[in-house]
């Protein structure tokens, strides 16, 4: 990408403590800069920044995949795979790379599953591209890319615009000559207008790849995430290979170059620029990357990988030190282990993270939250003054009305108070998805035990209310119920869940909490607790 001077609305977005659009002026949203990072410690997630000067990866963690990041000036900005969640491409703001802010949801509309993105800035605009598999109205499903736009990262942005091409990971580049283009996966190209909202022709094979040695251990060829920006002569193609999903040691990046945005392209002679050798190492399929200059004149690189045993949380985001060579080629340098601290980059600590716990208080879900996309009416859904309300619908756990939020530690506890009228069950689960979970729920007055996907034990209640607790320990998990929220009782049977996770199951997800509610009626949900437990 390009780097322009910064917009006025975005000079203005610096200087504010906590920006949040969309969603984010909703039920549990922090009220300030300070609040926000009070209670995102007192629920003691995992944050990178070691206050030292030094930072330990992930700088995310949980599952935000593919992340693309955009410099604009001294402030940072990035997204990442949302799948089918609706609000998703929540975008982020920092000053350091290392510390992160929400800002809000870009994309407030279901368009279908959303895969990875491309944010950048050009001309005065700030530009989301990405893909979607999409239902058209005959009910068939096609994939296909599209563009949001909007003049300051916070929003509001525009609605989605179908570019009608194919292909995933679309990466936008932009030459001297102002002229734009748009690379997708399999080394393909198309040429955009000067607006960047069309296409002009049809895509053309640009690059073919780096030859894989056929001794790896890979899933696949797999060519994909393009992400380009220029130093000097050289425009630098950088693509993921060998397979996201598959073993350990199978994805990478790679790197190319040309003095045209459409090629030809040399391998870098290095190749790869970053991959995981061993199954002995603390992040394994090491991906999907984003090169960028950071404010302070050194490079950066950007990108996922699953944590060795804990696949479960899906793929963070983790950053490297990136140094160029005297022949112009980026390269890791010596010592730099991703499993290890490693110094910051310059810039001030914006703050990092948000709060997953929630009160419910306001009048919208908070950003924590993740519907079932358009399964869901604005009507299924309503908070405050203290409570969630959730209009029951289907018959079990793959058909309800359901919210999900994301787990960022080893261990932790979940825990939410429950109310289910009759007819109605509510109740609190780990859920990779309707097949695969397990957890706790309200039934007819009785609490109900779920251990893989199917109901264990059932013990009666006094009335259909209750507090529920979900207890992970590094994949063991424990069950507990109380009438009070202060004496618990421990269920029988609990449940080992390590492999649930979409390598196993080989669909796109990851281990989420869950808050759900089956049958009729409306099921009430208040104080939803989340604490880190390492």
């Amino acid at each position: 990408m390009f780097h322009h001077a910064r917009s006025t609305s975005v000079l203005r977005l610096a200087a504010a403590g906590l920006v949040l659009a969309g969603a984010a002026a909703s039920a549990g949203a922090p009220r300030s800069l300070d609040d926000r990072a009070a209670r995102v410690k007192a629920e003691a997630q995992p944050v990178a920044d070691r206050g030292d000067g030094t930072y330990l990866n992930p700088i995310l963690p949980g599952d935000y995949p593919d992340p693309s990041v955009v410099r604009v000036g001294s402030d940072y900005y990035m997204t990442n795979t949302p799948g089918t969640a609706v609000p998703g491409l929540l975008v982020w703001h920092s000053r350091d790379l290392v510390n992160w802010r929400p800002l809000g949801p870009a994309l407030t509309k279901p368009v279908g599953d959303v895969w990875a993105p491309d944010i950048g800035f050009w001309n005065g605009e700030f530009f989301i591209y990405f893909p979607a598999l999409v239902a058209d109205p005959g009910g068939r499903s096609r994939r296909t890319n599209f563009v949001i736009t909007a003049k300051d990262p916070a929003g509001p942005w525009s609605d989605p615009i179908d570019l009608r091409v194919g292909g995933i990971d679309p990466g936008h580049i932009a030459d001297t000559a102002g002229n734009r283009y748009l690379y997708l996966s399999d080394g393909m190209m198309v040429r955009l207008s000067p607006d960047g909202r069309k296409t002009e022709g049809e895509p053309v094979k640009m690059y073919e790849g780096w030859p894989i040695p056929a001794e790896w251990n890979i899933e696949c060829m797999c060519l994909e995430s393009p992400k380009l920006f220029r130093r000097g002569r050289f425009y630098y193609l950088v693509s993921a290979q060998g397979g996201t999903a598959g073993p350990s040691t199978s994805h990478m990046i790679v790197v190319a170059r040309s003095e045209s945005p459409s090629g030809p392209w040399t391998n870098m002679p290095s190749n790869p620029l970053l991959r995981t050798r061993s199954r002995a190492e603390r992040w394994w399929s090491q991906g999907h990357g984003t090169i960028l200059e950071a404010a302070d004149g050194t490079w950066r690189v950007m990108y996922h990988a699953y944590e060795n045993g804990f696949r479960t949380l899906g793929r963070s985001t983790l950053l490297l030190p990136v140094e160029w060579t005297p022949d112009g080629w980026p390269r890791i340098p010596a010592g730099a282990d991703p499993g290890k601290p490693l110094r910051k980059p310059a810039g001030e600590n914006a703050g990092h993270g948000f709060p997953l716990s929630d009160a419910f208080a306001g009048p919208g879900l908070g950003l924590q939250w993740r519907s079932r996309g358009a399964k869901e009416s604005a009507e299924t859904y309503r908070t405050g003054p203290d409570a969630l309300r959730i209009r029951a619908r289907g018959t079990s756990v793959a058909d309800a009305a359901m919210l999900t939020v994301m787990a960022l530690n080893h261990s932790y506890e979940a825990q939410i108070e429950a109310e289910a009228p009759a007819g109605a069950e509510a109740g609190l689960l780990l859920l990779y998805d309707g097949q695969y979970f397990g957890g706790l729920a309200i039934k007819d007055g009785r609490v109900v035990s779920y251990l893989r996907g199917g109901p264990w034990q059932n013990v009666p209640l006094a009335s259909g209310r209750a507090f529920l607790k979900i207890r992970n320990t590094e994949h063991d998990v424990e069950l507990f119920f109380s009438p009070d929220g202060g004496s618990w009782t421990k269920l029988e049977g609990g449940l080992e869940m390590s492999g649930y996770h979409h390598e196993t199951f080989r669909t796109w997800g990851t281990l989420k909490i869950a808050l759900f509610a089956a049958g009729e009626g409306t099921a009430v949900f208040r104080n939803f607790r989340y604490r880190g437990l390492e």
